[in-house]
């Protein structure tokens, strides 16, 4: 789907919104029902499913915290990593040099 035809399509249903208080299904003939709900309910499913993936970053991040907690108060090593190292890590300036260097080399 393009940009164009996304943009139109929530035009058009921002436009029913605003016009429309109550979404009930027109009377359509029998013969064109198939038709009219493979058009107008894939909408609906479409945007529900399109939610994203906020929600499975934020269990990833937050077991990650769990994990980093659990080695700090326990004091485990991990492949020969320990909080300290972890946080040393984090704390560590970047050249933006650097980066671009390693990114090239790829």
């Amino acid at each position: 789907m393009t940009d164009s035809e996304m943009r139109r399509r929530e035009l058009l249903r921002q436009t029913r919104k605003l016009y429309d208080e109550r979404r009930d299904i027109p009377a359509v003939h029998p013969r064109y029902g198939r038709i009219y709900h493979s058009l107008y309910d894939n909408e609906e499913e479409e945007q529900a499913s399109s939610g994203g993936s906020f929600y499975i970053r934020l269990v990833i991040g937050i077991l990650c915290f769990i994990c980093f907690v659990y080695m700090d108060q326990s004091k485990v090593s991990v492949a020969e990593v320990d909080s300290t190292a972890i946080v040393n890590q984090i704390e560590k300036d970047i050249d933006a040099d650097t980066i671009k260097e390693v990114w090239k080399n790829l």
